[in-house]
């Protein structure tokens, strides 16, 4: 890592919130941004871009890609394994099917071995049950936690009517996927009481193919980064790439977490202008001091990262940037 400067990223911030006269961070700085604010955030994220490295072309031998497809607000990320096995993780919000089926079609996807639903939130869920109708899927990991939603309703009606063998994820287990890669669980983790926010409770996962890997966190808050920090070895935890907890909520992706982490790029999965500020300021930051290349859904479109066991690539289907 190299030299940081977030103290003084913190002592600008605060400045700024006294100068606004609001106690409450969260709501001063992500709803209604002020618009010195929004400036900042938009300094960060050109300064963040300016710094990547440039997109990799012509890989060449196997490798495991990931795709974190562009559906707006929510998240949705394709895995496939240098064997070809193949896995979704969660289904986006109502309404991103036609997005989510045209990604699978482009890198051939007919059917899923596995399928992941971090949590019961609509933004993660909205159209897992149109992707359960239109791809035979073999495994599907949840949380035990229910939530009395239509998308839940629609996603266990789904699972019931289409055969598909149902796990309850638990820290610490292994998902049997590929033969070329290690998928293990970090979260939720069962010796702890189940968190009142489902955030929380996101399965969280370390894919690992040779000397490279990718940490998958859902919606993973602090609080969840905690419990794995003091229940894993940092090398259970140390991943290249991190799709930040929570579309980068500052309420994710804390400083300890981070550095056990380690990662050499991260991505936001978000929607452009969301109302809820995503990616926060105080997560661009820190990547910013951290010198972690960031990506995301709003700004490049869907993105593509090609992890062939020793390097990571990268490709985006990048957008007209503002």
């Amino acid at each position: 890592m190299k030299s940081m400067h977030r103290p003084l990223a913190w002592i600008l911030l605060l400045t700024l919130i006294f100068a606004f006269g609001c106690s409450d961070v969260h709501r001063c700085v992500h709803a209604d941004e002020p618009d010195v604010i929004a400036q900042q955030k938009a300094e960060l994220w050109d300064k963040l871009s300016a710094a990547r490295p440039s997109p990799a072309s012509g890989i060449t031998g196997l490798a495991l890609s990931v795709t974190v497809i562009d559906v707006g607000q929510g998240d949705c990320i394709l895995l496939i394994a240098p064997d070809g096995k193949t896995m979704l993780v969660d289904a986006g919000p109502n309404g991103s099917f036609p997005a989510i089926e045209e990604a699978l079609a482009a890198q051939g996807v007919a059917s899923l071995d596995v399928a992941v639903a971090t949590h019961p939130h609509e933004d993660h869920i909205g159209s897992m049950a149109a992707v359960l109708d239109a791809f035979p899927v073999d495994t599907f990991y949840t949380i035990a936690q229910e939530q009395q939603t239509p998308s839940y309703t629609s996603m266990r009606e789904a699972l019931s009517e289409n055969g598909c063998r149902v796990v309850y994820a638990k820290g610490g287990d292994s998902i049997e996927w590929s033969e070329s890669c290690t998928v293990t669980i970090l979260n939720p983790i069962v010796s702890y009481p189940d968190p009142e926010e489902l955030n929380n409770a996101s399965i969280v996962l370390h894919v690992r193919y040779g000397d490279t890997a990718i940490l998958l966190c859902g919606d993973a808050e602090e609080l969840a980064e905690q419990r794995m920090l003091d229940t894993y070895p940092r090398s259970m935890l140390k991943a290249d790439v991190l799709k930040l907890g929570h579309h980068g909520s500052s309420g994710s992706t804390g400083y300890s977490f981070l550095l056990a982490v380690d990662p050499d790029f991260a991505v936001a999965s978000c929607g452009k202008d969301n109302e809820y500020g995503h990616p926060h300021y105080e997560t661009l930051s820190l990547l910013y001091d951290t010198r972690t290349a960031l990506y995301r859904t709003d700004m490049d479109g869907s993105i593509t990262f090609l992890l062939d066991g020793t390097d990571v690539f990268v490709e985006t289907t990048r957008k007209e940037l503002p």
